[in-house]
């Protein structure tokens, strides 16, 4: 569990490290980015804090158990029965040994034939010796595990000496189950001595109802040797059985209770492995701080230099001091763990970072397309000029969170760094525009409906009509759309068409147009809309089927762009009353039909019909 917290937090080190503005060195100034990247940093910060903590708790248990483990081995053990056990097993290794000594003499004098069974009886009389004189020794020293002290040699094997590393934590996993384990091996050896006991005195019992029915001496003499060897292994069972239950009372009844025992293991831990933690961390933060001076310094002579022209290096020295502070730290921390001597700590420290170094290896080929957008050398730059999701973006910044901007939306886009792969930027003209239009503009719409812009985002933008109603269509659609804005630009032009009858032809070219221009103008200097009165143009566009067609042209001032149907209105208003007044014709689309004459019609197809 601690290995996969400290894979997870190490991959979200690294992002807050690429993403932290604490170190930024293109600018002393505030951007309006500096917020999200600040709850960046939070965020990292809080990771680093609780894997901190984490760790802490984790060492701290170990440690308790481990001390827990070593005092409850080290407890006071009940020895008030110890003189008279030492005195029990005494007794039976002497009579083991005058058994052993009086069996080597039958040896000497015995037939061949007897041989094999006698050397077979010795050399068990020898296993329950040495048997009898562990148990005294065991009984002597108490309960000390004296496994350890035993030497061994081994091969080298370099699978071996790479886990001694895993070692010292093995050793304190290990000492949270030590003295379960040591429960159950004891009693599970007490019951199983406790069976073998059993089965000793049946045994004997068979062997006392064997001598009462036996009346031959010879007989007799070999069963009462026997019942002395059976007899001398139930007492050397029943030694080994007090010897386990005193191991057991000894491990269930410490006289050291639990709170003493808590108290003593956090005075050595606060005194050993927590204050090499707190060295370690007051340490990184020393690294730290002399880093961020040598920047400070560095900041210091670039800051007057030019942005522009020294972007790419600036930022490459950015994510170098990024990582040599991340390196150097790591550095620091094994290295206190290393002359403090903690091989818990050193051991958990080379664990973490392995395992970081073997996440960030598979992103490597990511990591490197990623570096060429961070160093402002790929194929999207800053400040230049990128289509994403159908609208142009001027590429703000590039970071693991980039910024896109369109200066005539509201709002930006903030975006992680995979989605700018595969994006082409080019450099962008001044003169270029962002977006069709601007909040407030009016736009004419399929030629005969002008509405108001009310707002632009990123998404959507926002159209209000005359009456008030309103219409929110996407972006890029709205981009995408043929339409006329009337407030862009210093003016725009109302068009209009309207015939009059084909009897003003001899006029038509002369007194029609000046009176409909004049009477136009005069028209529109009557409303509130004159100042914004740039050009009335008033020309035949074309013959008509049944009119002649004039093209009436009036170019205003963008400020009237609410007026736009307006216009058009009174165009049509005052070249009517013109027409009416000058008695002249409106001509409206006829259809003409020609009648043939029948007597023009041939004789047969006459008689046919």
């Amino acid at each position: 569990m601690l290995l996969l917290n400290l894979y997870f937090d190490g991959i979200a080190f690294y992002y807050w490290v690429a993403t932290s503005d604490w170190l930024n060195i293109h600018s002393l100034s505030v951007s309006k980015t500096v917020f999200a990247d600040k709850h960046m940093n939070f965020f990292g910060l809080f990771s680093m804090f609780r894997n901190f903590v984490f760790c802490i708790a984790l060492v701290f248990s170990l440690s308790t158990v481990a001390i827990a483990a070593g005092r409850e081995d080290a407890s006071d053990f009940d020895y008030s029965n110890v003189a008279d056990r030492l005195s029990s097993v005494q007794v039976m290794i002497d009579a083991n040994a005058e058994a052993r000594s009086n069996l080597r003499t039958t040896i000497k004098e015995a037939d061949q034939s007897q041989l094999p069974d006698l050397q077979l009886e010795l050399d068990e009389l020898n296993d329950e010796l040495k048997k009898l004189n562990a148990s005294f020794e065991q009984i002597a020293i108490g309960t000390v595990d004296v496994n350890f002290l035993e030497d061994t040699e081994t091969k080298f094997d370099w699978k071996e000496e790479i886990t001694l590393i895993l070692q010292p934590i093995m050793d304190n996993l290990k000492a949270l189950t030590d003295k379960p384990r040591k429960v159950s091996y004891l009693t599970a050896r007490i019951d199983h001595k406790t069976r073998q006991q059993k089965v000793f005195e049946k045994a004997l019992d068979s062997i006392e109802e064997s001598k009462k029915e036996v009346t031959d001496k010879a007989t007799a003499k070999s069963l009462a040797q026997l019942e002395k060897t059976w007899e001398r292994l139930k007492d050397n069972n029943t030694s080994e059985l007090e010897l386990a239950e005193a191991q057991l009372a000894g491990l269930q009844n410490s006289d050291v209770s639990w709170w003493v025992t808590l108290r003593n293991s956090a005075e050595e831990f606060f005194s050993g492995r927590g204050l090499t933690l707190l060295i370690a961390f007051w340490v990184a933060i020393v690294v730290w701080l002399i880093m961020r001076a040598i920047m400070w310094l560095f900041q210091l002579r670039v800051n007057s230099a030019d942005a522009q022209a020294f972007r790419t290096r600036r930022r490459l020295v950015q994510y170098g001091y990024r990582a040599l502070v991340t390196l150097l730290i790591i550095v620091a921390v094994i290295a206190v763990f290393y002359i403090r001597g903690d091989l818990l700590l050193l051991g958990l420290s080379i664990i973490a970072t392995a395992t970081i170094a073997l996440g960030l290896r598979q992103a490597v080929p990511r990591f490197i397309s990623e570096a060429q957008l961070l160093l402002n050398v790929g194929g999207i730059r800053e400040q230049e000029r990128v289509i994403f999701n159908g609208l142009p973006w001027l590429v703000a910044s590039i970071n693991m969170y980039s910024i896109l901007r369109n200066p005539e939306l509201s709002g930006v886009l903030r975006l992680p760094l995979r989605d700018l792969e595969g994006l082409i930027s080019r450099p962008a003209s001044n003169k270029e525009s962002w977006f069709p239009s601007n909040r407030g503009d009016l736009v004419l719409l399929d030629g005969d409906q002008v509405m108001e812009v009310i707002n632009q985002t990123p998404e959507v933008v926002e159209l209000r009509d005359a009456g008030g109603s309103f219409v929110t269509v996407s972006s890029a659609d709205f981009y995408n759309w043929n339409f006329k804005n009337l407030s862009r630009g210093e003016s725009f032009g109302v068009a209009a068409t309207f015939g009059v009858d084909y009897q003003l032809q001899s006029i038509s070219l002369s007194d029609v147009p000046s009176r409909f221009r004049a009477e136009v103008s005069e028209a529109l200097a009557k409303t509130d809309i004159a100042h914004s009165v740039k050009n009335v143009m008033v020309e035949l566009s074309s013959a008509g089927s049944s009119s002649l067609d004039y093209l009436v042209y009036v170019t205003m001032k963008s400020d009237a762009a609410k007026s736009y149907m307006r216009i058009r209105r009174i165009i049509q208003q005052t070249c009517v009353a013109v027409c009416t007044e000058e008695n002249w014709g409106i001509p409206f689309p006829q259809m003409t039909v020609h009648k043939s004459d029948p007597a023009a019609i041939p004789a047969e197809v006459a008689e046919s019909k």
